[in-house]
């Protein structure tokens, strides 16, 4: 079938363009008509964490998915002037006035009292009527123009972070040019040659820019993080190079052995290494599709995304390449080298494999076990601000208010307490009272904000403090002859104010039915501190030992803290199964395809020492900050808590792209010839080149990708990188063959088989 494919396609290259034209503007118009609705949020269900969300939404009337934006506002000399209070109070009022029908609500911080002790920063809490996904662009960048123009000055600094997206959607960026780039001269090394290094980069980006369309469609279907955007630009560019590389080649081999007949050698192409090509693009495909055993939406979501960009990236180098071929026929060379040239004169590091197989195979298991071994200390966590470059507004702005009012206000937990219906109202608020006093005193706390007034306490205070300031002030104009001026009625008003919320605010809000109570517990350090981590620990032992039978009451966390523990601890639960799974349907999978029981169990264990290696030396860079300066780490942080199942699913599909391309090879000789050792040393002098430059194009996709300044997606690239480092170039060219040669004939063995 995938001979006549191609042989269809030489004699129809025109309609096989024109068809893939109308592809891309059918679906590019229904991703430009529709939008892009991708998400910065990492949601997930199913968990406490997520589960009370609802109740909190219901009791309270908090939206946990309301896009959030929040305006700090910082000047050093400074910020409780009357000028600043009065810009930021028109800033406030313009904001309000423009996109009031957005605004669920904005909280002046002058009223509020939310001033930093120093009286240098405070913020502005915007909450959006949209979930985070659903603010238009332009109503954030229309809100910072406010501020910009009325609070920002030389003296005074405004940043900005939140729920919503900061920035707009792009397509392509210098990650994607540099790493096309790159690809394109190590293309041009090879074939020595333009035009014909230019044909697997124009069929993979016609692939990426169809299967990006995709995806930016699904998005108004279904929740998509952002981060799988990346990952499918990522891959769809990396594997449609590679799969285009590999049918290319093949073809000017099969040109040279049909004397030049075109049409015969795109065919034979086709037929030889698109098969190869359909085998390795399914093997990614069933990978990344089975991160849905996760049962975490965003990584399920980022699967079927990445598997998408795949499928089509498969799809144009069986087509769009081709007729590429076809139409560029008259400009590539055949290939010289005949198999016995290959047999009979292999490079000296061949021969040195292949004289020394057991030296190799020892070399490179020390080396890829010692470079693991600093994943026994991984650390897992989730993205936060703090590990953002310093020039971005959100890490500007994360480190204003971790330096003015403590890290931990960057990511409240907020305490769901479940109350006993049975007890009176009385008997549970004073419950809820000594829950608080507890959570207030644990080690990791550093305050409860408050969120109710006792009203009788506050309107005493009231009188008292009014009647105090005014005899002040009277005494004062008595003394000094003159009146007090409004700024001094403004300061004795807060004065009056910040006592009231000192002293007859309560740290806790009952729903109005009494069945729930709502604390809000401020951490001393940041979500990914160990010390918060065991917070959320010692409030959860709490409960299960203390308040539910003492006071029949349950306490449920939310908030970032406490989602990213739950997701990390699912995760951690579902990776040993999805990689004992793959890992057993890929053995199942090798053999039969090679039919060889040695074959698959090699490649197995050769992926699980170059998995670890990738984890090691990913701890190392991103948690340990080994050369961070080089990678371009902005800060050590704990390891993405779902890096490992997905670089697991994405590294076995690349992996065994690689083992297919080079064992298959070597299968096929020895169906020839019955010599193991000629088929070893042909698979090493035909397909070695080839999966060095593929392997050297992906490193340099994935690496251009780390030169993003999102953690996460420089955390992804950056062991992606590494991982097919370590299983191209020490698993797949020096393990992998030397064990062949060790075993020789004993590798074919199979029933069924003739050895």
């Amino acid at each position: 079938m995938l001979k006549k494919l191609g042989e269809w396609i030489y004699e129809n290259k025109v309609k096989t363009f024109l068809i893939w034209l109308a592809a891309i503007i059918v679906v590019g118009g229904g991703a430009i008509g529709l939008g892009s609705h991708f998400s910065q949020n990492l949601t997930i269900s199913g968990v406490p964490s997520t589960n009370i969300q609802s109740t909190l939404e219901r009791e309270f009337h908090q939206n946990p998915n309301s896009g959030t934006l929040k305006v700090v506002v910082q000047n050093q000399k400074g910020i409780t002037d009357d000028q600043t209070k009065a810009d930021v109070a028109k800033a406030i009022s313009k904001a309000q006035d423009k996109y009031g029908s957005d605004i669920k609500t904005i909280a002046n911080p002058y009223t509020n009292n939310t001033i930093s002790s120093d009286n240098t920063t405070t913020y502005v809490d915007i909450t959006f009527k949209a979930n985070s996904t659903s603010v238009a662009h332009s109503t954030i960048t229309g809100i910072r123009s406010i501020f910009d123009d009325r609070v920002k000055t030389s003296g005074t600094k405004v940043a900005y972070t939140g729920t919503v997206q900061l920035k707009p959607f792009e397509i392509g960026g210098p990650s994607e040019i540099i790493g096309v780039v790159i690809a394109f001269v190590l293309l041009l090394v090879l074939f020595r040659s333009f035009i014909t290094a230019g044909m697997p980069i124009v069929s993979a980006l016609v692939g990426l820019i169809t299967g990006l369309f995709l995806v930016i469609i699904g998005t108004n279907f279904a929740t998509l993080a952002n981060v799988a955007e990346t990952l499918s630009v990522m891959l769809a560019l990396a594997v449609g190079i590679d799969y285009a590389l590999f049918i290319l080649n093949r073809y000017r081999t099969d040109l040279a052995e049909t004397n030049g007949n075109q049409k015969v050698a795109l065919g034979s192409a086709l037929s030889e290494a698109g098969k190869s090509v359909i085998f390795a693009g399914v093997t990614v495909i069933i990978a990344v599709c089975g991160l849905s055993f996760a049962g975490i939406e965003f990584v399920t979501t980022m699967g079927f995304a990445a598997a998408v960009a795949v499928a089509i990236a498969v799809l144009s180098a069986l087509t769009f390449l081709p007729a590429l071929i076809a139409a560029c026929a008259k400009f590539i060379r055949p290939n010289t080298k005949t198999v016995d040239h290959m047999a009979k004169n292999p490079s000296k590091f061949t021969k040195f494999l292949t004289g020394h197989p057991w030296t190799v195979v020892i070399v490179a298991v020390l080396v890829l076990v010692g470079i693991g071994l600093p994943a026994q200390n991984m650390r897992l966590g989730m993205p936060y601000n703090g590990s953002l470059p310093e020039k971005q507004t959100e890490r500007q702005a994360y480190d204003m208010i971790s330096d003015k009012f403590g890290e931990g206000i960057n990511s409240p937990l907020i305490a769901v307490v479940k109350l006993d219906t049975d007890k009176s109202a009385a008997v549970n608020e004073a419950n809820v009272a000594k829950i608080a006093s507890h959570l207030n005193s644990l080690s990791g706390t550093k305050t409860l904000s408050p969120l109710s007034v006792d009203q009788q306490k506050a309107a005493t205070l009231q009188t008292q403090l009014t009647q105090e300031a005014q005899q002040k002030m009277a005494l004062q104009a008595q003394t000094t002859g003159q009146m007090p001026t409004q700024a001094q009625k403004d300061q004795a008003a807060a004065q009056i104010k910040q006592v009231i919320m000192e002293q007859a605010t309560k740290p806790y809000q009952i729903s109005a039915d009494g069945k729930y109570a709502m604390l809000v517990v401020i951490p001393k350090k940041g979500s990914e501190a160990v010390e918060t981590t065991n917070l959320v620990h010692k409030i959860q032992n709490y409960s299960d030992n203390t308040t539910k039978s003492k006071y029949n009451a349950k306490i449920t966390l939310t908030g970032v803290n406490a989602v990213n523990l739950d997701i990390t601890k699912k995760l951690n639960n579902a990776t040993p199964i999805f990689v004992f799974t793959i890992i057993v349907l890929a053995f199942i999978l090798l053999m039969v395809v090679f039919r060889s029981f040695i074959v698959p169990a090699v490649a197995m264990a050769g992926f699980g020492l170059s998995l670890l290696a990738s984890f090691g030396f990913t701890t190392l860079v991103i948690q340990e900050g080994f050369l961070k300066e080089f990678f371009g780490v902005a800060k050590a942080a704990p390891v993405l808590s779902f890096l490992p199942i997905i670089v697991t699913a994405i590294l076995f599909g690349l992996a065994m792209d690689y083992e297919v391309f080079m064992v298959s090879r070597a299968r096929e000789e020895y169906l020839k010839t019955g010599d193991n050792d000629r088929a070893v040393t042909v698979a090493m002098q035909d397909s070695g080149p080839i999966v060095v430059t593929a392997a050297l194009i992906m490193i340099a996709v994935f690496g251009s990708f780390a030169l993003n300044p999102s953690p996460t997606i420089k955390s992804l690239a950056l062991a992606l990188a590494f991982g097919i480092f370590f299983d191209a170039f020490i698993i797949r060219l020096l393990f992998v063959p030397a064990m062949l040669k060790i075993f020789g004939k004993a590798n074919w063995v199979f029933p069924g088989n003739k050895n």
